[in-house]
């Protein structure tokens, strides 16, 4: 019978020097896997198990906070009621209102 061409079993440890050694080579996680012979997708596991998502930072720039201000078109008549309105797209709106 043939040998098994099972892919080891690596720890915690192993694969967090592996996806250390993927950021160092500046290459994409992909190229840095089929470079090393590693199964992509197992490698993604484990670099979100251990937090360290750059894939996910690669696809683009992250969303950023936008400070919200009252145009002073509609005036608070009670101090404890809010209304925050949302232009979405054109014909969506998104009304919030306490």
């Amino acid at each position: 019978m043939s040998e098994s061409t099972r892919n080891p079993r690596r720890t915690a440890d192993q694969w967090q020097s592996i996806v250390n050694q993927q950021t160092q080579s500046g290459l994409s996680g992909a190229a840095f896997c089929k470079a090393e012979g590693i199964v992509y997708q197992s490698f993604m596991n484990w670099q979100k198990k251990l937090g360290n998502d750059t894939e996910a930072m690669e696809a683009g720039p992250q969303p950023q906070f936008v400070e919200l201000t009252t145009t002073g078109e509609h005036p608070v008549v009670h101090q404890t009621h809010w209304l925050v309105e949302l232009d979405l797209a054109p014909g969506v709106q998104l009304r919030i209102a306490r």
